[in-house]
């Protein structure tokens, strides 16, 4: 009996070996996904040495702290200020003609040195602070507009810039879709769109973290069983692989935000940047949209162009400037792949490059306030 389940055993234990080598070499070399487990992820720029996940909006940066970011294809020095901020120190009460930038890794500069940046170029180029509130790990629309409510309005400025990635921005406070995707669901501190009768509010899937938890998503929230599940399903090959599976087989092949996003995620995000434009009051809003090498493809073959048809609807209703950057980056470099780090799909400092003279272009003066032919008419 011994023998036979210790035969058991060793079946089981190698039929999980083979699932997770076999996964390993599918989601690396044929999907081509920079995906690593948790447990490859533990170097200072995750977790405990560089992001928090505890203020209203979910991930942020430990203040006044430096780190390391390492790719395949990149090593970057990271450090945030005293508000927390992947920035150089800035003052509350400054100089009043300075732009507030919202958005996730591509506006933080993921895989890039700091004065790479899109941010810190249009800074460097115009004389004009350009304050980066950008932050990495899954941060979409509903954070900024929480990282503008609770933080970033404090800043003196006269403009906001909205770095929009629709390649995830549609479904990083989605909560239907995490809940279906995502094994690290039940486990983080940070906001979804929930449903209420003034729009949406934001919901929270556990409570926030204690002052003194250094990692709040090593916390088992839900209790131990729940924990161990999402440990192991966060670590594995062979589930990840599950997990892109069924999102490919959920988009109906290769995504894109610009053509496969839903009417509800639609009208979630929209109603962030009208909360975000209300609360800037008669501050100037910029929508910069942000094309993933994918977009470009999708966009051409299929013509759909109901997202910037819907933001160009939306930017006449609120006084808000859009600029598709998909329309306007090959006019400066047609080779789209220059764009792109070539182990992970952000924009390499050739890709910020261009989109800073794709934005020249596009405004012909700077700074961006007095950009576009028309207040609302999307920039093409």
């Amino acid at each position: 009996m011994a023998a036979r389940l210790g035969s058991f055993v060793l079946l089981l234990l190698s039929f999980a070996i083979s699932g997770e080598v076999g996964s390993f070499l599918y989601l690396r070399y044929i999907a081509g996904l920079d995906w690593r487990p948790a447990y490859l992820m533990q170097g200072p720029a995750q977790g405990r040495g560089w992001l928090t996940e505890r203020e209203p909006w979910g991930a942020w940066h430990w203040p006044n702290d430096t780190g390391t970011q390492e790719g395949r294809c990149f090593s970057v020095a990271l450090r945030s200020n005293f508000f927390g901020a992947r920035d150089r120190e800035r003052t509350i009460g400054g100089d009043a003609h300075r732009t507030i930038v919202l958005g996730d890794s591509f506006a933080e500069g993921w895989g890039i040195e700091e004065d790479e940046r899109l941010s810190n170029l249009l800074e460097a180029r115009y004389d004009r602070e350009f304050l980066n509130f950008g932050i990495e790990n899954d941060t979409g629309p509903l954070q900024y507009q929480l990282i503008y409510e609770r933080l970033a309005s404090r800043f003196s400025h006269d403009q906001v810039v909205i770095m929009f990635l629709p390649d995830n921005d549609f479904t990083d406070n989605d909560a239907e879709y995490w809940r279906r995707f995502r094994a690290d669901f039940p486990e983080r501190y940070r906001p979804y769109y929930q449903v209420a009768d003034d729009g949406y509010r934001p919901f929270y899937p556990v409570p926030k973290p204690a002052d003194n938890v250094a990692d709040p998503r090593g916390v088992p929230q839900l209790g131990w069983p729940a924990w161990a599940a999402n440990t192991i399903r966060r670590n594995s090959w062979s589930a990840a692989t599950y997990r892109y599976l069924g999102l490919q087989s959920h988009s109906g092949g290769v995504y894109s935000g610009y053509v496969d996003f839903t009417a509800d995620q639609l009208r979630a995000v929209l109603w962030s940047f009208a909360r975000i434009k209300a609360l800037a009051g008669e501050r100037e809003v910029t929508i910069l949209v942000i094309p993933r090498l994918k977009d470009f493809l999708r966009v051409a073959s299929s013509g759909d162009h109901r997202l910037i048809e819907a933001l160009d609807r939306f930017g006449q209703e609120h006084n808000v400037k859009v600029f598709d950057l998909l329309q306007w980056m090959p006019k400066v470099e047609p080779r789209t792949e220059q764009y792109y780090l070539p182990c992970n799909g952000h924009w390499s400092a050739t890709g910020n490059r261009v989109a800073a003279d794709a934005l020249g272009m596009a405004t012909r003066y700077s700074p961006l306030s007095h950009a576009a032919d028309g207040v609302g008419q999307t920039a093409r």
